[in-house]
């Protein structure tokens, strides 16, 4: 089993955390694999200087990394379009990548990024966009195949690692709608999300699929939290068994394991998710089959700990224990 997690120096910063004392914080925890992202309004802004950092220092401590490249990074507000490359005029629940200049940019920018990192030898595998079928961000905006289709094209000629496309996976019948508003809302004659980002991937390609079991949302003025289906671990597994069939690996590259609450207010003491479910939801995925997990929350655990809550770090390490046993 491999186990590891995603980090973001974005939400390190919102949690009042210093975001490369957190990074060596989240390098000592010995995971399997870390996720970052390379954030295109922050590098066409800054350069690289700050990615470097964060690669290099995983170098330094042996840490292998899967590196999202593209127009979609982790965390809020999932899109890092360059503010002169966002479309005019468009709208909320569009198709950002329609605009043919956009479309263009995005792919030289991952030439570009693959070019510079394609050497590094902490690289596991990329990333081709964060969710990219899935509507998403303050204007619900999602991405186009054919976009993904050509991005995937320009990191395949230049490395031969694994390529990832992750996609939300099954929740409930409406969350699962809200995240994909433009498709049809029951699924009729629609390919299927997993089968959607399958067909990009190549032989050596992986299909990742995020998954959250408690989502806290703000509705007519009162705050619950949404459970996923009781079915949920059986939907990943048939993800998996079907990206198995195709020839392909499947990994989980978000396993909720911090609360997803409706606001800042109720974080400390959150509604959506205690720290027993991070075990629970890693024990039905590893029984389903998958040997890869990156627990989603790391920053979380690390902001808890710091004001003397420890229950979530202890159960992050608490799977990484029993996923080297």
């Amino acid at each position: 089993m491999r186990v590891g997690s995603s980090f973001s120096e974005h939400r390190a910063s919102f949690l009042g955390l210093d975001p490369r004392d957190s990074f060596g914080r989240v390098l000592q925890l010995g995971l399997g694999l870390i996720r970052l992202s390379a954030y295109w309004d922050e590098i066409r802004a800054h350069g690289y200087d700050e990615l470097d950092w964060l690669l290099d220092r995983a170098r330094a401590a042996d840490q292998p990394i899967l590196l999202t490249v593209g127009m979609k990074g982790i965390q809020w507000p999932e899109f890092y379009i360059p503010p002169d490359l966002v479309p005019a005029g468009i709208g909320s629940g569009e198709c950002v990548s329609a605009d043919p200049r956009l479309h263009q940019a995005v792919v030289e920018f991952v030439t570009e990024t693959v070019s510079r990192y394609k050497d590094h030898p902490t690289l596991a595998a990329w990333q081709v966009e964060n969710e990219p079928f899935n509507s998403s961000g303050p204007l619900k905006w999602w991405i186009d195949p054919g976009t993904v289709r050509d991005e995937i094209a320009a990191v395949r000629q230049l490395d031969q690692r694994p390529i990832v496309v992750n996609t939300f996976g099954h929740f409930d019948l409406v969350q699962d709608w809200l995240s994909r508003p433009h498709r049809n809302p029951l699924g009729v004659g629609e390919t299927p999300p997993e089968q959607e980002a399958l067909d990009l991937l190549g032989g050596s390609d992986v299909l990742g699929l995020d998954l959250y079991t408690a989502i806290g949302v703000n509705m007519f003025g009162h705050e619950v939290v949404h459970h996923a289906a009781s079915d949920w671990a059986d939907s990943a597994g048939r993800w998996l068994a079907t990206a198995t069939a195709a020839g392909k690996e499947a990994w989980v590259i978000e396993c909720q394991a911090e609360p997803w609450e409706p606001s800042k207010d109720t974080y400390a003491d959150p509604k959506s998710l205690d720290p027993p479910a991070i075990q629970d939801m890693y024990s039905r995925l590893a029984a389903a089959g998958f040997q890869t997990i990156l627990l989603w929350g790391c920053e979380y655990w690390l902001w808890r700990a710091d004001a003397g809550d420890n229950r979530w770090l202890d159960a992050a390490k608490g799977v990484l224990a029993s996923a080297s046993q």
